[in-house]
């Protein structure tokens, strides 16, 4: 039987994230941003600008923090997928 892990959708990725920059594992991600995008890598820094947070990975890559839908396959609960 396949299970989803879910996140609840008013919670964020926020504390997710920092426990893995603080414990330097790699992040598996799907962002919805005008459709569905894979990135991954090693978490460089989160920082906050205009009152919302950003992850930007190792490659340069830099991600809305509230647009991401999955980390290491754990899921919002409202995403369709």
């Amino acid at each position: 039987m396949d299970y989803k892990y879910t996140l609840d959708a008013a919670d964020s990725f926020l504390e997710l994230l920092k426990s893995h920059l603080e414990n330097h594992q790699k992040v598996s991600l799907l962002s919805d941003i005008g459709g569905w995008e894979r990135a991954e890598g090693m978490i460089h820094k989160i920082v906050q600008k205009d009152g919302s947070y950003y992850l930007v990975l190792d490659n340069g890559t830099t991600l809305d923090i509230s647009k991401i839908i999955a980390v290491n396959g754990t899921f919002k609960t409202d995403c369709s997928c």
